[in-house]
């Protein structure tokens, strides 16, 4: 494993406003991350998930997004630590109504990805 503590982030670019949902769940992670005491730091990917492989020796945290309509997003997380098997969360869903899917609802859906996936949010304090 590479002797640099980061996590390397990838984001979809399918959704509504990707920067912005990539910026939440950067937000979200490094709160994570703080909390925990933990060394690493999170750095974007500029490749989105569907078109970059795993990077030998790097710790890597993709937000694979599975449906994203104009009332809902869905998705998950999946987590490799330098060469090792991938860890994949499960689904999370945020579903809206009499409105719009809009960035400013994006901070509830990580949480809700980042919540849901305990194993993942583990092996990043690890």
């Amino acid at each position: 494993m590479s002797s640099d503590p980061g996590v390397v982030l990838q984001c979809p670019t399918n959704a509504p406003e990707p920067d912005a949902l990539c910026e939440a769940l950067a937000a979200a992670l490094e709160a994570v991350l703080t909390e925990a005491e933990s060394a690493r730091h999170i750095r974007r990917s500029q490749l989105p998930p569907a078109k970059s492989p795993p990077i030998a020796d790097t710790n890597t945290l993709r937000l694979v997004l599975s449906d994203v309509r104009s009332d809902r997003i869905s998705g998950h997380l999946t987590w490799q630590a330098g060469n090792s098997a991938a860890l994949t969360g499960p689904e999370v869903a945020l579903d809206v109504m009499d409105t719009t899917l809009s960035a400013k609802m994006y901070p509830r859906f990580v949480q809700g990805l980042l919540q849901a996936s305990p194993q993942i949010i583990k092996s990043l304090h690890d």
